[in-house]
């Protein structure tokens, strides 16, 4: 059915395949490779799809490395920091697959598998384990919808994963980082902590999505989540200073760094976990005054569900489990109604 030979004058091995079909008909043709093994293990591809062929259930044989290349095309539908995760995972993960992994229809769950046990053999925690994963079923899942093959990391399951240990502040503690902040890290540690936005959705925030008429801004957070957030009398001052200092436009962004240029995560955490430091606060960080905004509202009897929608999370299961200690130390004497 299959043979393969050396061209001399393209310098390549080519693969010829024939067979004839239930119908009568010829199935033929030839592909050419430069990488001999790619070409050997193309023509096994060819042997091992026989029965198929026979059945008539013509399967157009794709390069892995070729599927690889149009789904990193595909991830500019992600954000900008989740194309970024993704495709070095990817990546790694096609490193460590065998040669003989040459074709979309040769990777398996097997494969997969391997691939998470090689990881946490190293030592790798559970959650990074979960972000890789990810990448690669996003691959699969791109190669399952557009060459009509079975997802071989459909069943693949996440780990369990260690609680993350999360920096929270109190009242008091939050008031010290306020006054240990400058002129321009202030209104940035004001804002955070009264509309509990992660550090991308900060730093992205543009006047275009700041309704000062109906004292909202709008979201679109991660997993393109959109979101409506209301803002109180201390997030509404602190963009109304900045729009009578300069004359702004729709498409500028809000926030800005000492130089005037837009910040970045990176630039966003380092001046606020300065500002934390010279308290004496260990960590800190954007993300400690995101909790310091839900814990707030929880303390203060906001339903756990309207916290949920606030903070963009995918399920109140993920809120509850991030803020279990503050539910639970609200269930403190419930139960002494039932005495007596």
């Amino acid at each position: 059915m299959a043979s393969m030979g050396w061209e001399k004058t393209g310098k390549r091995w080519r693969v010829f395949w024939h067979v004839t079909l239930p119908d009568g008909t010829v199935d033929k043709g030839s592909k050419s490779f430069k990488d001999k093994n790619i070409a050997q293990s193309f023509k096994k591809h060819c042997e091992k799809q026989e029965h198929v062929l026979k059945r008539a259930e013509v399967v157009e044989p794709v390069l892995l490395d070729e599927a690889v290349k149009h789904w990193v095309d595909s991830c500019q539908g992600y954000t900008d920091r989740t194309a970024k995760l993704y495709i070095p995972e990817v990546e790694k993960f096609i490193t460590f697959l065998p040669v003989s992994v040459a074709f979309i229809t040769d990777l398996t769950k097997f494969h997969i598998n391997s691939y998470r046990n090689y990881q946490m053999n190293r030592g790798i925690v559970n959650k990074t384990v979960n972000n890789s994963m990810c990448a690669i079923k996003s691959l699969c899942k791109y190669i399952h919808e557009n060459y009509s093959i079975d997802n071989p990391a459909a069943s693949i399951k996440k780990l369990k994963e260690d609680p993350a240990e999360v920096h929270f502040i109190n009242q008091q503690e939050y008031e010290a980082v306020l006054e240990s902040c400058n002129d321009i890290v202030h209104p940035w540690v004001v804002f955070l902590a009264n509309t509990g936005l992660r550090a991308t959705e900060f730093c992205g925030l543009r006047w275009k999505n700041c309704d000062l008429k109906q004292n909202t801004i709008t979201i679109v957070g991660k997993g393109r989540k959109r979101r409506t957030i209301g803002l109180n009398s201390a997030a509404l001052e602190v963009l109304d200073t900045i729009r009578n200092r300069c004359k702004v436009k729709a498409g500028d962004v809000v926030f800005l760094g000492p130089e005037g240029k837009p910040l970045n995560r990176d630039r966003l955490s380092r001046r606020i976990r300065k500002a934390c430091r010279n308290t004496g606060l260990s960590g800190g960080g954007p993300h400690m005054l995101r909790h310091y905004f839900a814990t707030q509202l929880l303390l203060r009897g906001i339903p756990i569900i309207k916290v949920s929608i606030l903070l963009g999370h995918s399920s109140v299961t993920i809120t509850q489990r991030h803020y279990a200690h503050i539910l639970s130390s609200d269930l403190t004497g419930v139960t002494d109604v039932l005495a007596g």
